[in-house]
């Protein structure tokens, strides 16, 4: 066997190379005695169970964070099994939307996707093992994923007991409404009003494969 022992050097990634980067990093095949391809739903723009809201252009915007974030177990970041090498994004229907697709001309429904790798070998036998007993679990369809992001900031969405939809602005004024979200304690409505978490400016950074997700979307491709 050979080892080579070389210095690491910053790539300082900027706008004029990052294409030449992503394009030099993207896994474009896959050895299946090591890594083991999945692809998935990540996010949808919709209200999920945790009432945390996906706005169509929020996650459009962030379409292209998730590739080369972290995958783990439960969103148990001691358990990382993996990572995302790729994403796009599709319709209500499955049809692949364009990436210069203007935002005012989205459908209300996108699904964020991704591929992925997991890792199938370790040093440790145990390590080994999680990973194998993660992939029978996937493809015996009992697995879904669920994604992780960072945001800065957010708004409320709110619905009204006739149906109508409606979006406040986060500020001193209406900053009480965050104890009503249920991600923070509160039990997700306030005077007869759905309350949930609309994100902004968000990024992706990871996935965990889970048994339930918040997502019901979230599911892994067979094909």
């Amino acid at each position: 066997s050979l080892a080579y022992c070389v210095p690491v050097e910053s790539a300082r990634i900027n706008g004029d190379n990052i294409e030449k980067f992503l394009k030099t990093t993207q896994a474009s095949t896959f050895d299946l005695d090591i890594l083991y391809p999945t692809k998935s739903v990540l996010v949808t723009s919709n209200w999920n169970k945790n009432d945390d809201v996906f706005s169509v252009e929020a996650i459009w915007n962030a379409r292209h964070t998730p590739s080369h974030k972290p995958t783990n177990i439960n969103h148990d970041h001691n358990q990382i099994v993996g990572h995302i090498t790729e994403s796009w994004v599709i319709d209500a229907e499955g049809n692949t939307i364009d990436d210069n697709t203007p935002v005012d001309k989205l459908p209300d429904i996108i699904h964020v996707c991704n591929g992925a790798v997991i890792y199938k070998h370790y040093k440790e036998e145990d390590l080994t093992e999680r990973a194998l007993a993660l992939i029978e679990e996937i493809e015996a369809n009992e697995k879904f994923v669920s994604m992780e992001c960072l945001f800065p900031d957010f708004d409320y969405a709110v619905i009204a007991a006739d149906g109508s939809e409606y979006i406040i602005p986060r500020n001193e004024e209406t900053a009480f409404l965050t104890k009503h979200l249920r991600v923070y304690g509160g039990e997700g409505n306030y005077n007869g009003y759905k309350v949930g978490r609309l994100l902004k400016n968000m990024i992706f950074s990871g996935k965990g494969y889970v048994d339930k997700p918040a997502n019901p979307e979230s599911v892994i491709f067979t094909d």
